[in-house]
């Protein structure tokens, strides 16, 4: 057979599989609460918005999103998350990741600083973050957890331009790796308290 069909022959097959990979793995975990994704690009900025719920407190959300020691145990992508800051100093996490899909993919290493604002009697909390090292020129945003009736409600927004380049599609690989993982963190969040 010659070379040029089995390359077409391969390629075909990697397209048909990618496809079947992204239009699959977001049902993966469609039991869980609510998520709704946006991802804008410009230029090399990508500009996310989402917003979750999940059926717990809100104290129980703000804990599995300030677990920074465990969010690679359940986020999906996130190779490593650790404080590295020292007690006393402001609050620093370091997060390896891999982003995107197969040998489109990328280690994301970053260090952000965060200002955290717990519920405190209230009906709100924040979690403020910014870009401190790592391989992202800038990334910088909040979470917004809000009490409602039946949960929780979750507010996302991120501005990240990474130093390296982004595809022409890498809009729509952003918001179905992000979907992912905001889909996990959701799950996580109603598995603890159902214990």
């Amino acid at each position: 057979m010659p070379a040029s069909v089995v390359c077409r022959r391969a390629l075909g097959w990697c397209r048909s599989g990618l496809l079947a990979l992204l239009v699959s793995w977001p049902f993966a975990l469609a039991e869980a609460g609510t998520v709704r994704v946006s991802v804008e690009r410009e230029v090399q900025t990508l500009q996310v918005n989402a917003t979750l719920s999940a059926l717990a407190p809100l104290d129980q959300c703000y804990a599995v999103l300030t677990d920074f020691d465990h969010l690679a145990d359940f986020i999906p992508g996130m190779r490593s998350s650790a404080v590295v800051s020292e007690p006393g100093e402001s609050l620093r996490v370091r997060q390896l990741s891999r982003a995107g899909f197969g040998l489109l993919g990328v280690t994301v290493d970053t260090t952000l600083g965060l200002t955290l604002s717990p519920p405190q009697g209230g009906s709100s909390a924040r979690i403020d973050f910014g870009q401190f090292g790592g391989n992202l020129r800038r990334m910088q945003g909040h979470w917004l957890l809000t009490e409602t009736g039946e949960g929780c409600r979750i507010d996302y927004q991120a501005e990240i331009e990474p130093e390296f380049v982004v595809p022409v599609f890498g809009g729509f690989l952003a918001r179905r790796q992000i979907e992912g993982q905001l889909r996990a963190v959701v799950v996580e969040i109603e598995r603890r308290n159902a214990r």
